[in-house]
């Protein structure tokens, strides 16, 4: 991530004539170079070509603020390139990302038709997606758009243009899933650093494949040769061109390509840069070589050549056969920059995740019941995604603080937008619902999941003077429900005038809601659970609590003690120094140490109840530790089998170097631990990347900790499993004050005060006040028994309080708009297609195993086809009615387009 603004002009196999080819050069060299490049003139490689693909790496901002950046982009790189392209005919150029190419038309809309002349040409190549992020920062439909922001733009922006190329240079990680998104979305080429060098296939847990070209550790190799003197970059060169033909067997011994890569960065050393010229120019006319004026000999060098990434990868597959195939989670070790070192911002994108898509699935359902999309939101959705989706991986840096403010505005900006759309459109359903309203005020309990559930739910109502005493709530079919008032308050005659309810929400359904209906009565009074102030017990859960959390949780049905005290309490807030190099974590995650160390347990933790009903009892503390006070609510549920933690970290004192982390220490030893990533789930050990990732990533993948997590982490034996739902991005679950300690600890990690490992980069301390929430809950083992209780802790219920109805109320009081009959799988979003008013289904498969499903949707349809991720159609499918019957593959994610 350090290396921002930086001609990344990866040569990777460049066909380069800007120079005179015919002039003939004797080259003095030592022994060693001398060997090599005769070794190198008897190759199949010496008849071929180094294909030189020239970029720029750059974050949106990082050398400076993002305005500034843009300036640079523009004045330093892409003008002068285009004014190149123009005078030699023999310069091409690649572009990693979509937004580059939009800011600079929108700041020269005169140069687009030379842009796209040049694309015609082969000349220019564009990376395929929007920006360059770090992959498990995002949701999976969140990853997904960046393709319709990226390579769909392009093809309606760019006259057609089909790119094939993905570069994601500068983060040393990848998700597992990126493979089958940029596959599904016409893109079969990915270029990226930090990595093995190499050229390889990179394949998704379905067997979709890219292929791949890493320059090695780092994405400035080729850079970083041309700081060399003469004979030094001549033997680098020359080394690199036999390792080529040695590990790679060349099909043909004609039009044999191989790869370099060069990187500038705009205002680092530009030495390297005023040497390739002149270097490439030396290289191209070596016809002979000498050692001390003597061995002279006659050679024939592979020559540069100037290509572009698109040219590169098709001329080396027809050319080279790749051996190697790689496959896996490679986590990330810059996890800090984007998760604890950011909370509230990731806290806004990872709602923002959730809201966009519920937001979009009720927009489509509502314009499906008004039998248009005339009102959908389609606009607003665009901006709001762009927004979602802006923020990369060049946080801090040179005024870093302005980069940080606008990714969190820009996070912000699309959870406003998610919330505003969300509440309009179960809004608008709710109006067109015939109620009974004999029944009294009706409730409507919206689930965007794609699956029936039972939920805790909550909404605030207001009371008109002598309204109402008590309260009694009602499901459609006259069921009295119990219910739990809390914020109570009363007219001076004893009448309410305002209360939050409490009730559990049973059996709503899949992309559905579900009604019920509130009356004027007495609550009904209930047998409550036994309560102290340190035990609880009800029928899920006998639980004690103690000095910082909880001391015992012993799980009734599977007749198991879940944790095991001895390191930690449960639900225990913890504090660490953790430097760190804000994402300089070159090698592997820099760990947090125990110089400074704080915990709740030394304390004491006066609980107390905090309310006790016929919904849920919750205890609640608070604690001063040595920097910040800790808030701690703790709620147990009578019918749902869970157990929820909400925490403030309060008057954070923002001390740089300080790590605040939750434990949940299981009574667990070498269990697996499993986390859910974009579109899936790793296990540790399992499903990473096999080995390590490059000389300077020596530690084994499987290895590295924390980890960057959606939703949810779980732990099994083979007794019982644990499901914890999280509300931060970063986790481990390895004890941090004792590294031989094999006891299962998950420990999502609250937030890091640290630096930017620019050297004028800002400070991350994040002073204040920090709200955080975790949902536990214990089942048999497998983290697939766990994985939905994890959604669904935190893509919560939503409800409308007596909406108002429409002239003609035409919608029964339950219904599900969307849904599939496999448990496996999931939809992760329903949208209006882009280009027409179809409807588009995005769903994927959790559990690994092929399926033959049902869509089921709530109207006829005319005709279903299979897309691409993109929506290019692929085949029509078969319908019946009101489903679509197709075969999702394992770990498939499959889009499809209904009318």
């Amino acid at each position: 991530m350090m290396l921002r603004l930086r001609y990344n002009i990866l040569i990777v196999m460049c066909l380069m004539v800007v120079f005179n080819l015919k002039a003939q050069e004797t080259f003095n060299c030592d022994a060693e170079t001398y060997k090599l490049l005769k070794d190198l003139s008897d190759s199949k490689l010496a008849k071929g070509n180094i294909l030189l693909f020239t970029t720029t790496h750059e974050d949106i901002a990082w050398l400076n603020s993002p305005e500034f950046c843009k300036i640079d982009r523009d004045k330093l790189w892409l003008t002068p390139y285009i004014d190149r392209l123009k005078s030699d005919p023999d310069f091409k150029m690649d572009i990693e990302q979509s937004s580059i190419v939009m800011e600079y038309l929108h700041r020269h809309p005169e140069e687009k038709e030379n842009f796209i002349n040049f694309i015609k040409e082969g000349r220019i190549c564009i990376g395929g997606a929007y920006v360059q992020t770090y992959e498990g920062m995002y949701s999976g439909e969140s990853l997904a758009r960046q393709f319709y922001l990226g390579r769909k733009w392009m093809k309606d922006n760019l006259e057609g243009y089909k790119t094939n190329a993905y570069f994601n240079n500068d983060v040393p990680a990848r998700t597992m899933q990126m493979p089958q998104l940029a596959f599904k979305a016409g893109i079969d080429n990915f270029i990226f650093a930090r990595h093995i060098k190499g050229f390889f296939y990179w394949e998704a847990p379905d067997g979709s494949k890219v292929s791949c070209y890493s320059p090695g550790d780092h994405y400035m190799d080729f850079y970083n040769l041309l700081a060399k003197n003469d004979n030094g970059a001549v033997k680098k060169m020359a080394t690199d061109a036999v390792d080529w033909y040695t590990l790679y067997n060349n099909k043909t011994t004609n039009n044999t390509v191989m790869p370099a890569m060069l990187n500038y960065e705009f205002i680092w050393d530009q030495k390297p840069v005023e040497n390739c010229g002149p270097f490439i120019n030396k290289w191209n006319k070596i016809n002979y070589i000498e050692v001390d004026g003597k061995k002279r000999i006659k050679v024939d060098l592979p020559k540069f050549r100037y290509a572009t990434a698109d040219e590169f990868f098709e001329r080396a597959k027809a050319t080279t056969a790749i051996k190697k195939t790689i496959k896996g989670e490679r986590p990330n070790t810059w996890v800090y920059i984007h998760g604890a070192s950011h909370q509230k911002a990731l806290k806004a994108s990872r709602e923002g995740d959730i809201l966009m898509t519920q937001a979009e699935k009720f927009a489509t359902a509502n314009a499906l019941v008004d039998g248009s999309f005339t009102k959908y939101p389609e606009r607003e959705l665009k901006k709001a995604w762009e927004a979602k989706i802006y923020p990369d991986h060049g946080w801090g840096g040179k005024r870093g603080q302005i980069t940080d403010d606008l990714f969190l505005q820009k996070f912000l900006f699309a959870h406003q937008k998610g919330t505003a759309i969300l509440n309009q459109s179960i809004k608008g359903i709710a109006g067109k619902i015939n109620f009974k309203k004999k029944k009294g005020t009706p409730i409507v309990v919206f689930n965007s999941l794609s699956w029936e559930r039972t939920d805790p739910v909550n909404f605030e109502i207001n009371f008109d003077p002598n309204e109402a005493k008590g309260i009694s709530l009602y499901t459609e079919k006259e069921v009295l429900l119990p219910i739990q008032l809390s914020n109570l308050e009363y007219y001076s005659n004893g009448f309410l005038k305002s209360a939050k309810v409490h009730f559990i929400a049973e059996s709503v359904p899949s992309i559905g809601y579900k009604t019920f209906y509130l009356k004027p009565g007495s609550t009904k009074s209930v047998d409550l659970n036994v309560v102290t102030n340190h035990t609880f017990e009800n029928k899920f859960y006998k639980v004690k609590l103690g000095n910082g959390g909880l001391e015992s949780i012993f799980d009734k049905a599977l007749g198991k003690e879940l944790i095991n005290t001895n390191s930690f309490k449960a639900g225990e807030i913890f504090a660490m120094h953790s430097e760190g190099n804000g994402a300089g974590e070159f090698s592997e995650v820099q760990q947090p140490d125990l110089s400074f160390f704080d915990r709740l347990a030394t304390g004491i933790s006066d609980w107390e109840i905090d309310e006790q009903g016929a919904v849920y009892t919750s205890y609640k503390m608070r604690q001063k530790m040595k920097e910040a006070v800790i808030e701690m609510k703790i709620t147990f549920y009578n019918t749902t089998k869970k157990i929820d933690f909400n925490i403030d970290v309060l008057n954070w004192e923002g001390v740089l170097f300080r790590e605040f982390r939750m434990a949940m220490p299981l009574n667990m030893n070498n269990g697996d631990v499993t986390y859910e990533v974009p579109f899936g789930a790793v296990t540790v050990g399992k499903d990473e990347l096999k080995g390590n990732a490059g000389k300077h990533y020596s530690t084994l993948v499987k290895d590295l900790h924390p980890r960057a997590m959606e939703n949810w982490l779980s732990a099994s034996n083979d007794d019982y499993g644990v499901t914890l739902s999280s509300s931060v991005v970063t986790t481990d679950w390895i004890d941090p004050t004792n590294n031989k300690n094999n006891q299962i600890i998950l420990q999502p990690i609250l937030l890091a005060s640290r630096k930017s490992c620019h050297h004028e980069g800002n400070e991350y301390l994040q002073t204040g006040d920090h709200h955080f929430s975790f949902s536990l809950t214990s089942h048999k083992a497998g983290w697939k028994n766990g994985q939905r209780f994890g959604k669904q802790a935190n893509e919560r219920l939503q409800v409308v309080l007596d909406p108002q109805s429409y002239r003609e109320t035409i919608l029964p009081e339950s219904l599900s708009f969307f849904g599939t009959d496999k448990d496996n799988l999931i939809i992760s979003t329903v949208k209006k297609a882009e280009d027409d008013h179809s409807t588009m289904i995005r769903l994927y498969d959790t559990d690994g195993i092929d399926t033959s499903a049902s869509i089921s949707i709530f109207k006829p349809i005319r005709k279903a086809q299979l897309t691409t991720l993109i929506e290019e159609p692929i085949k029509d499918l078969k319908i019946k009615k009101q489903q679509v019957q197709l075969k999702v593959g394992h770990n498939a994610i499959e889009t499809l387009k209904v009318q």
